[in-house]
């Protein structure tokens, strides 16, 4: 017979532990963050970071915030809103909300492509999208669970 003292200690892990809005929250503040630092990091080397704007035949350059705006908004906003939903409706959340990710990330290098920037904008425009996933993602994938446990109208379990 083991005892308390004799079993293996369990590790914790703070994600499993907040609220997936918490998770969220911290992950886009973060991507935020680094986002900017990606903009000016970009700005020192030269890139303009210039496009037109909506209805407009004129370049201007971006403005930072809007890099922040973007993590927040789009990253975490709408990563915390799908994790919900993984968690909510799938019977794997974890593995369905990195692929739903995976493919919301390939799908918003449309709009950089797309725009009339410079190759260099278009270029570090992409890499913020890769950097701000590369924090969002992991963090709300790392708070959803592997399986969820369903019952069914007779309350027996069902995987």
């Amino acid at each position: 017979m083991t005892s308390s003292r004799d079993a293996a200690p369990t590790p914790r892990r703070p994600w499993n532990e907040r609220p997936l809005w918490q998770v969220g929250l911290v992950s886009a503040l973060v991507a935020a963050v680094a986002s900017v630092i990606v903009y000016a990091v970009a700005r020192a080397a030269g890139v303009p970071m210039e496009l037109t704007e909506v209805f407009e035949d004129e370049f201007a350059r971006m403005p930072v915030m809007n890099m922040a705006w973007a993590a927040l908004l789009e990253g975490g906003v709408a990563g915390t809103v799908l994790a919900i939903a993984c968690r909510r409706w799938t019977r794997r959340p974890r593995s369905y909300f990195v692929a739903l990710a995976m493919i919301g990330l390939i799908a918003s290098f449309a709009l950089p492509i797309i725009s009339d920037a410079s190759t260099a904008t278009k270029v570090v425009l992409s890499i913020s999208h890769v950097v701000v996933a590369i924090i969002i993602v992991p963090a709300l994938a790392l708070a959803l669970p592997h399986e969820t446990t369903r019952h069914d109208n007779a309350g027996a379990v069902r995987r």
